[in-house]
């Protein structure tokens, strides 16, 4: 296979799906080229998968492509989300257009940004120069804050504006810290120059890099790409964006973007780790993770609006992903990118049903909204088994991976950090499940108007497919996965033999 030319025709199928959609002014054709493109782009992420996992790293264009098994992954994760939003924008835009009015010009503006939306983050893992990682970073930016204001309100320019401003200036930090690691490595006089921003010279160079710079850049680098991730106190902009931006569209933020932004951290913690020892980096993001999954829970505690409800609870899965990260070990590592699929598969759910919920409550205020047994059964069905999945109640993928980040502090003796996580997850578990069984079990309003029952099936089979998933992993974790995971555990923290 030539993989260069493979490579290349992943990266083009978005773009063509993109440019056509725009320029033929099709509806049909839009919604489903769309489809056809997500739908090749996540058999393209299997097959990368397979050759790294079966061959070996994937290094094209003079290694400015670099795809290790972490890199595979995390193109996979994007595929799943961006096939799986696809499906749901099909029924998502046609209620938009029938409900509220959407504009064909808006229309066509969503199908040609959510394409390249999905384009940025796929080649987000590929690239392995960290300062153009951070271009592309800042360019789903743009993308993705055209797609927030998909309908054109004052709150959704309002959300569009504040993300655009707090997440540009933590890519502005992040920029300094990754000129500071560029730094690090061409001290004047030093016998051991390395002069580069590839993540695969760094990381082979790392015990050469000026060990006092490379502390300021690694908080630099967490504050600013933390901010993309969502992670405290930098996650100002994520409840408004999440809530304000189309279901599809939340789901892609939520599920692949906060993984992508992650990804550009963890590659930075593996250089740090090799340059100082990992007993620094991972105390920041020990001590960022629980203070992030404490801001979350907070929020899923004291929030009414049901989108807001869940962009909260990702900011808890982020600061969970994350504590995982900083404990580290094998358990620890682990757990935390089996919580990154988990956190994919469930939050897509959660973030299709809310949607569901908006189209026929006609509010997101979860007072309002009522009795959804009895008006759309399987969108309550589905929602409700996503909730218990998402809070980590067993069978759930979520749960293993939670338990794995519990047991890794256990294993460490970091008996305080156990305990207030599992007070945390108590809390969560409680908030959610009450909010989300006074939506589905509620009584229903008898003055509601609309017209009962589910939407199409593209409404309801994209909860269905990832949520199948997370509880089949709850039960059985294929070797293949398993392998792949412990596969990047080495490749993140060299340490462990």
């Amino acid at each position: 296979m030539n993989m260069k030319l493979f490579i290349v025709i992943v990266l083009i199928i978005p773009i063509v799906a993109s440019l056509s959609s725009y320029i033929l002014k099709n509806k049909r054709f839009a919604e489903y080229i769309s489809l056809l493109a997500s739908s090749l782009d996540i058999i393209g992420a299997f097959i990368i998968l397979y050759f790294v996992l079966n061959f070996k790293p994937i290094f094209l264009f003079n290694n400015a492509i670099a795809i290790d098994k972490f890199s595979a992954y995390l193109i996979l994760l994007v595929s799943i989300v961006y096939f799986l939003s696809s499906i749901y924008s099909i029924s998502y835009m046609r209620l938009a257009i029938n409900n509220e009015k959407m504009t064909e010009n808006e229309f066509f503006r969503y199908e040609l940004f959510f394409n390249l939306f999905a384009l940025t983050m796929l080649v987000a893992p590929m690239i392995n120069n960290m300062a153009v990682y951070l271009i592309d970073i800042e360019l789903t930016t743009i993308t993705s804050s055209f797609l927030v204001i998909s309908e054109v309100t004052e709150k959704s320019i309002e959300a569009a504006w504040k993300y655009i401003l707090v997440v540009s200036s933590g890519i502005s930090l992040a920029l300094l810290g990754t000129i500071l690691f560029y730094l690090s490595g061409n001290i004047p006089g030093s016998a051991n120059i390395v002069s580069s921003l590839d993540w695969t010279v760094l990381g082979s160079n790392a015990v050469y890099l000026n060990e006092g710079i490379v502390r300021i850049a690694f908080v630099l680098i967490v504050i600013g790409l933390g901010t993309k991730v969502g992670l405290a106190p930098m996650h100002t902009w994520v409840p408004d964006a999440y809530s304000e931006a189309p279901s599809p569209v939340s789901a892609m933020l939520s599920a692949s973007l906060e993984n992508v932004a992650l990804y550009g951290i963890i590659r930075y913690f593996g250089i740090a780790g090799k340059s100082l020892g990992f007993g620094y980096p991972e105390v920041i993001l020990i001590a960022v993770g629980i203070f992030s999954i404490f801001i979350g829970v907070m929020g899923i505690i004291y929030q009414n609006s049901s989108k807001r409800l869940f962009a909260y609870s990702s900011i808890e899965h982020m600061g969970i992903i994350t504590l995982g990260f900083g404990l580290g070990g094998i358990f620890g590592t682990f757990g935390a990118l089996l919580q990154m699929l988990g956190h994919t598969l469930t939050k897509s759910t959660m973030y299709f049903g809310a949607g569901n919920f908006l189209h026929k409550f006609k509010t997101k205020n979860i007072k309002k909204i009522k009795g959804v047994f009895h008006i759309m059964p399987k969108t309550a069905f589905l929602f409700s088994i996503g909730s218990v999945a998402l809070i980590g109640v067993p069978p759930s993928v979520i749960f293993i991976s939670e338990f794995l980040i519990i047991l890794q502090s256990l294993k460490d003796g970091y008996y305080l950090i156990a305990v207030i996580l599992i007070g945390f997850l108590l809390a969560a578990f409680i908030s959610l499940l009450t909010k989300s069984g006074s939506m589905v079990f509620g009584k229903a309003d008898e003055n509601f108007n609309e017209e009962r029952g589910d939407f199409s099936p593209f409404s309801y089979v994209p909860m269905l497919l990832p949520l199948a998933a997370s509880l089949i992993l709850g039960f059985y974790i294929p070797s293949g996965l398993h392998n792949l995971l412990i596969g990047i555990v080495h490749i993140i923290n060299f340490k462990i033999k």
